[in-house]
This record gives C-alpha cells, sequence and structure tokens, in this order.
C-alpha cells in the first residue's frame, strides 16, 4: 500500500471536489463485498504509515474516494482531506499514484493486509423447540 502525506491540503471547495466521492456515497452505490475489503486494507495502511507520513490517527470528516484515479488504474485512493491536529490530507492506495506522489513531501509504502471479502452464506436458523410442560 502506498500512502501520501501532501505538501499542501486539498482544498474541497476550490476544486469542486476534483472527482472525490465521499466514502459513504461510495460504499453504498453498487454495494460488494470487496469494497469493505478494500476500505479496511487503506484504513490498516494509514495506520501502519502514522509515524512515517505523520498522521495523528485522528480525522476531522469522513474521507473519500478517488473516483478519478479509479477511472484510470481501476484502483481507487482513499483519500483523507483533514486530520484534526490540522489541515494535512493523505492519499492511501494498492498502487503507486503520480498526482499524489508530485505533491507529497513524504510518503511510505507499506504491506497490504490481505483483507478477502467473505460471502456468508445464507444459513436456515434451526427451528425454536418448544419448552417442556411445567407442572404448574
Amino acid at each position: 500500500m502506498f500512502v501520501y502525506h501532501l505538501n499542501n491540503p486539498i482544498d474541497l471547495e476550490a476544486n469542486d471536489g476534483d472527482g472525490f466521492v465521499p466514502l459513504t456515497h461510495w460504499l453504498t452505490d453498487n454495494v460488494r463485498p470487496e469494497k469493505a475489503a478494500w476500505l479496511l486494507e487503506t484504513t490498516l495502511a494509514l495506520a501502519d504509515a502514522a509515524p512515517a507520513v505523520r498522521w495523528d490517527g485522528d480525522m476531522r470528516h469522513l474521507p473519500f474516494v478517488d473516483a478519478h484515479t479509479e477511472d484510470t488504474t481501476w484502483e481507487p485512493a482513499l483519500i483523507v482531506i483533514q486530520q484534526d491536529s490540522g489541515p494535512d490530507s493523505f492519499v492511501i492506495s494498492r498502487r503507486p499514484i503520480p498526482w499524489a506522489q508530485r505533491q507529497s513531501d513524504r510518503w511510505h509504502e507499506t504491506r497490504t493486509r490481505d483483507i478477502g471479502p467473505t460471502i456468508f452464506a445464507a444459513q436456515e436458523p434451526e427451528p425454536i423447540k418448544p419448552l417442556a410442560s411445567t407442572p404448574f
């Protein structure tokens, strides 16, 4: 996983979002278990790289997903716009992100924690057995 700390904070209003999709919209549009697994992988990568990229472990709001990156490399990137302690922005992806690397003053490559999505087969619940008759 590649984790980038950007030189300048991302300003969503100035860039009109620049193709960033709110995480909640991305997760609920075309719901697939792979999306949840990817989100967990990127979050763990950010935690693993925290000392190298100077992430304090907090976020001011929910992250975004870079839809443009997904369109060109078929791999989304998680965008953490700001942490509570300052205007720092972070980008996390399985593959290198050229635009993030150009705008980054420090970045870190960390191992990918392969979180395979598991789909559980629906199972019929066991029928509830009636209670034995009581002497009352």
